[in-house]
């Protein structure tokens, strides 16, 4: 799969923004397809790491998608892969979608595939994902050794109503953790659950999740954490419904991965950020735009960072 032009590394930091978060003038990154392809309708919740040279994007797309919520639109959502050799030209996989819903009736994950994050592990790509629609919402999980070719492992929750998965391997701790959206608690709803392996997370003994710092109630979804340099990094956004209109992506800190203190608001007008470390002090952020979320048309948007996340924590603003 051919990527275009390459951005080195150099280039990649004339595009950032040392007091935070620059939006890349070319955006959006990547759009969804045209009309009657499988993913024209939008696209979203994107999951992108770096193996070796290669960025690896994951994300849910819909084949169609209305002006108003129709569940016959949610249940053309699977999920597909794209490639790029810089992380700001991408290709998409022509094999797409690289995880289908299921075409047997009556299988969990028959009405859709949303919502994937990958881990790249031993050799093997390891996915989460969602399945199902509505209030038949659950975790499944993937494996493959190309990144296209995807073998399903089966269901791991019997939750429903969840949905953003993310989850961190915390290698010392000997421990994965999961981190989700119940919709049953409401405004809050994110949670930890963690497993001694990819797919036994204890969902029963799930830890509800605050954020010091934060007015509550108040709905903070769209998680991403990663560790780094010993501090657990959060990557968040208010959320606001019908489609995240006035949504910034914020950032908050922790020691134990369940204590968080808010550090930043207003990082970029959008939600379900994720990043990926491009080089030393230098990071890439994609998320979907504001106005956008599960809304026609979305796209997926970039922004850039050189410098030290932990610097986030002295460069408070006051932009909630």
């Amino acid at each position: 799969m051919k990527t275009g032009a390459i951005l080195d590394v150099r280039e990649l930091r004339r595009l950032s923004d040392r007091d935070g978060w620059r939006e890349y003038s070319g955006n959006p990154v990547l759009e969804p397809g045209k009309a009657g392809e499988w993913d024209a309708g939008a696209l979203g919740s994107m999951s992108v790491l770096k193996v070796g040279g290669t960025y690896h994007m994951y994300y849910e797309a819909w084949g169609k998608r209305g002006e108003e919520w129709s569940i016959s639109d949610y249940e053309t959502l699977q999920i597909g892969h794209a490639v790029s050799a810089d992380g700001v030209h991408w290709t998409k996989d022509p094999h797409n979608p690289v995880l289908p819903k299921s075409s047997k009736a009556g299988d969990w994950d028959a009405h859709g595939t949303w919502d994937p994050f990958v881990l790249y592990e031993d050799g093997v790509f390891k996915m989460w994902y969602g399945g199902g629609v509505g209030d038949e919402c659950d975790w499944g999980f993937a494996v493959s050794k190309n990144g296209t070719d995807f073998t399903k492992m089966g269901q791991i929750s019997n939750l429903n109503h969840v949905e953003d998965c993310h989850v961190v391997h915390d290698r010392g701790a000997g421990r994965y953790y999961m981190y989700y959206w119940d919709r049953r608690h409401e405004p809050m709803g994110l949670f930890r659950a963690e497993s001694f392996d990819e797919r036994n997370f204890d969902f029963a003994d799930a830890v509800n999740i605050r954020i010091r710092g934060e007015d509550y109630p108040g709905q903070y979804k769209f998680s991403y954490v990663f560790i780094e340099d010993g501090r657990w990094h959060m990557f968040y956004a208010d959320f606001i419904r019908p489609h995240c209109g006035e949504c910034y992506t914020r950032y908050a800190v922790s020691r134990d991965g369940l204590n968080f203190t808010f550090t930043r608001g207003g990082l970029v007008a959008g939600h379900d950020a994720e990043v990926v470390k491009a080089s030393d002090r230098l990071y890439l952020m994609y998320y979907g735009p504001q106005g956008y979320f599960d809304a026609k048309d979305c796209p997926i948007n970039l922004a850039v960072y050189a410098g030290n996340l932990n610097a986030h924590v002295c460069l408070r603003r006051t932009q909630r």
